[in-house]
């Protein structure tokens, strides 16, 4: 039995919706030019639901606050996202973006938002449910490495290396918990997310939030 066997897919459904809510609103503001509307809701200043790993640690204010000209520069890290054909770009365009507070997670996050078939998230939620299928289920290692990763000087070049090899790591295990999601919400009479990557955040979402909450 899988980890994510006994979600209950209702709620994961639920989240889903609310995520793609938050998608489509991101593109129309695209679309509308409102740049200032656009980037507070992709850092989860207007809306938390945004971008989860920017509130967790309050990163939104101060991404905006923090950098010169951070609308404009975080409207174009947008563009650059929203273009993609691979995900493996994402990290090098965040590091060439250099706006500080800016890292994996919160541009992960974003580019996956804007880009859900083609762009996962790379933050402690989907990494820590990377781990669990790595340690074969077993929550407790799951913990553990997680929290050596978490601990690290998110600032040096060698965590910036380190995250940015999980990011890879993760086309693997999110296309599989979609699929596997698939299947398991479909056998409790739940349609499935049809986003990939929204559909697995969503997923690693719940099985983060069973555990730690």
């Amino acid at each position: 039995m899988s980890a994510i066997s006994d979600l209950d897919w209702e709620e994961v459904r639920e989240h889903y919706d609310l995520r793609y809510s938050i998608h489509k609103q991101l593109l129309d503001l695209m679309k509308q030019g409102k740049r200032s509307e656009f980037v507070e809701l992709l850092l989860g200043v207007s809306d938390p639901n945004g971008n989860y790993s920017a509130v967790e640690h309050g990163l939104g204010p101060h991404i905006l606050s923090e950098n010169t000209n951070a609308v404009y520069r975080v409207w174009d890290l947008a563009g650059q996202f929203r273009s993609l054909k691979t995900a493996h770009e994402v990290p090098k365009l965040i590091r060439q973006a250099r706006l500080e507070y800016l890292q994996i997670g919160v541009g992960s996050e974003a580019s996956c938002m804007l880009n859900p078939r083609v762009c996962w998230v790379a933050n402690a939620r989907t990494i820590w449910t990377q781990l669990v299928i790595k340690h074969a289920d077993d929550f407790e290692k799951a913990d553990m490495e997680l929290r050596l990763y978490r601990d690290a000087d998110s600032t040096s070049e060698m965590n910036y290396a380190i995250w940015t090899e999980l990011h890879a790591e993760l086309a693997t295990s999110m296309t599989r918990i979609a699929e596997e999601g698939d299947q398991l919400a479909r056998k409790a009479g739940v349609a499935a997310g049809s986003l990939t990557y929204l559909w697995a955040d969503c997923i690693a979402n719940a099985l983060y939030a069973g555990y730690y909450e």
